[in-house]
């Protein structure tokens, strides 16, 4: 990938790419996060072994079988899969002990962590990636990461408002250490899942309107995400 041509002021920029004195060395065309010198295919495997002894346990022991579900469901919940996950940590809270209920689902989520960091540590250290990791956004993004980079990591994993997604993303780019990262989650996602699951036992909420509410919460933010795509796009037409 040859070197980025430094721009002329008022020059023409559509993809949005910095000039080479404006780009950072952890968004260069060599990025400085470690890829993992393991096979990809330990974490897929290790989670796979799992969901299979949770079944299995599910199926031979029914009063604990929606305890052991959580683990299948939170590697699929915490991944990069839109899937609603609050609402079976609420209904568990009415069934189960709350720390149970917290511990088996922030050892699963420290799992399927693990495993999208180093996706995305491998994804985006392929050549392919050097634009969207020059763009402006992404660069004005990582700025303001830096700035407090523990504390937003944990502010994402407890507030629901905030997606915790693009978070991801700057924490590989920033080249932030894993084990600083997981303790976020540990501490973030520790005190979401004590709240979602002290509500359930406090207030048992029938599981049919949990799953209207998780449906209806989900349409919701695709819709967001679709009004912001197009909003996005405008302005780029617009200049074209």
């Amino acid at each position: 990938m040859p070197a980025a041509i430094p721009l002329e002021p008022g020059s023409y920029n559509p993809a949005g790419i910095l000039p080479e004195p404006f780009l950072t060395p952890l968004s260069s065309a060599n990025p400085q996060h470690e890829t993992p010198a393991r096979s990809p295919w330990v974490l897929p495997c290790l989670m796979l072994g799992l969901t299979m002894a949770a079944l299995l346990g599910a199926e031979h022991w029914p009063a604990w079988s929606r305890l052991h579900l959580l683990v299948p469901y939170t590697f699929i919940g915490n991944s990069l899969a839109p899937l609603p996950y609050d609402g079976a940590v609420i209904y568990l809270g009415a069934h189960y002990a709350l720390w149970l209920v917290v511990l088996v689902a922030v050892l699963a989520t420290l799992l399927i962590e693990a495993w999208n960091m180093e996706l995305l540590a491998r994804l985006l250290s392929r050549e392919g990636t050097l634009p969207f990791r020059t763009h402006r956004f992404t660069q004005l993004s990582l700025r303001w990461y830096r700035k407090a980079p523990f504390w937003s990591l944990v502010a994402t994993c407890v507030l629901p408002i905030i997606p915790h997604y693009p978070m991801r993303f700057l924490a590989v780019l920033a080249g932030y250490p894993l084990w600083k990262y997981q303790l976020s989650v540990v501490l973030g996602r520790g005190v979401r899942y004590a709240l979602l699951a002290g509500l359930g036992f406090a207030l048992p909420i029938p599981g049919h309107w949990i799953v209207l509410v998780s449906l209806l919460l989900l349409v919701l933010g695709f819709r967001g995400v679709k009004r912001m795509n197009r909003g996005s796009a405008q302005p780029v037409a617009d200049e074209a």
